[in-house]
C-alpha cells in the first residue's frame, strides 16, 4: 500500500447529486449506534444483495452515542421504493441488527438523485454556504468593472481585516489557543474549507512579524496576467488575524502573487510603516449620494 505524503492532495466533490436516468440509485440516511462494527453490519446486507455503494457521507466527527451516515446506493436491477424498504427492513430483522436505529430512503427526483435531507450546511455550529468560484468571480470581477479596482480593493481589504480579527477571537474562545497554535488552526481550516494551502515561512512573536505562503489562492486565481499583486481580501484577513495575534496594528504586503505568474502568493505581516494599506477616512472613502454618486478612494 502506497503511503500518503504530506504534500499529496486529492479534490473532493461536495455536490451530493448524481445523474440516474435508469432510476436505480437511492439516497439513504442511517442512524447507527456509535460502536465498532455498526456500519459493517449494514454493509453486509448490501453485499448480500449485490447493491453497489456509489457514495457515502457522514456527519461531522463526533463522539455521540448515535451517528448519522448517508449513502447513495445503486440496486442491481430497477426496484421501486416500497420494495427496497421492505427488503432492507426484512434483512435487518432477520439478521437481528440492533445497531440500526433509524433508516430513511428517499425516492428518485426524476432523472437524478440528490441529498435533499441535509440542510442547512454547517461548519461546527455555524451555518455555511458554498459559492463555486464562478459565482465569486462574477461578484468580485463584476464589482471591479462597475466601481473600479481601487475602490473594491479597499472595501474587501477592510472586510477581510475584520474577518481576520473575528476569526482569531473565535479560536481563542473555542480552543483557548494563542501564538503558533492559533496559526496552525488557521492553516488547517484554510485547507479543509477549500480556501488555500497555507505554509508558515516565518513567525516571530517578539519581532511581531510573520511570512506566509499561500498556494492556490482562489482570490488571485481570478486575475491572471496582472503586473501587480491582486490579493486584498486574503491580505486583509491575514492583517487582521496577525494584528490581533500580536496585539499590534500590523501592515500586510503581498510580495509574490500567482496573478503575476509567481508559483505562490507570499505575504509579509509586520509593523513596517512603509507598507501601503488603504486609509479609511471621511475624505478617502466616501460615497456621494446623488444620481452621479461615485466612490472616492486614496491610498497612503
Amino acid at each position: 500500500m502506497a503511503r500518503t505524503t504530506e504534500n499529496e492532495y486529492k479534490p473532493i466533490d461536495l455536490s451530493r447529486m448524481i445523474l440516474d436516468p435508469e432510476n436505480r440509485i437511492y439516497f439513504i440516511s442511517l442512524t447507527l449506534v456509535n460502536k465498532s462494527g455498526a456500519l459493517a453490519s449494514f454493509l453486509n446486507i448490501l453485499k448480500k444483495h449485490e447493491f453497489n455503494l456509489v457514495g457515502i457521507l457522514s456527519e461531522s466527527i463526533s463522539k455521540k452515542e448515535e451517528i448519522e451516515v448517508s449513502m447513495f446506493l445503486e440496486t442491481p436491477t430497477k426496484m421501486n421504493l416500497a420494495d427496497l424498504e421492505k427488503l432492507i427492513e426484512k434483512e435487518i430483522d432477520m439478521e437481528k441488527i440492533d445497531v440500526v436505529k433509524k433508516i430513511k430512503i428517499f425516492d428518485h427526483s426524476g432523472w437524478f438523485d440528490e441529498d435533499s435531507f441535509h440542510f442547512p450546511l454547517q461548519v461546527g455550529k455555524v451555518r455555511a454556504v458554498i459559492f463555486p468560484i464562478p459565482v465569486l468571480e462574477g461578484f468580485l470581477v463584476g464589482l471591479r468593472k462597475s466601481l473600479g479596482d481601487e475602490i473594491v480593493q479597499t472595501i474587501v481589504w477592510y472586510q477581510g481585516r475584520e474577518i481576520g480579527k473575528n476569526t482569531l477571537e473565535t479560536y481563542r474562545k473555542e480552543y483557548g489557543v494563542e501564538g503558533i497554535s492559533a496559526v496552525e488552526i488557521l492553516k488547517k481550516r484554510a485547507l479543509i474549507l477549500g480556501w488555500a494551502k497555507m505554509e508558515i515561512v516565518h513567525l516571530d512573536e517578539k519581532e511581531k512579524k510573520a511570512v506566509i505562503k499561500i498556494f492556490d489562492n482562489w482570490e488571485c486565481d481570478m486575475f491572471k496576467e496582472k503586473s501587480a499583486p491582486q490579493s486584498h481580501f486574503i491580505r486583509g484577513i491575514l492583517s487582521g488575524f496577525f494584528s490581533s495575534l500580536f496585539r499590534e496594528d500590523l501592515k500586510g504586503e503581498e510580495t509574490r502573487c500567482i496573478a503575476k505568474g509567481d508559483p505562490y502568493c507570499e505575504f509579509i505581516l509586520s509593523a513596517n510603516k512603509n507598507v501601503k494599506e488603504p486609509r479609511k477616512s471621511n475624505d478617502s472613502l466616501a460615497f456621494e449620494e446623488s444620481s452621479k454618486g461615485r466612490w472616492v478612494n486614496q491610498y497612503e
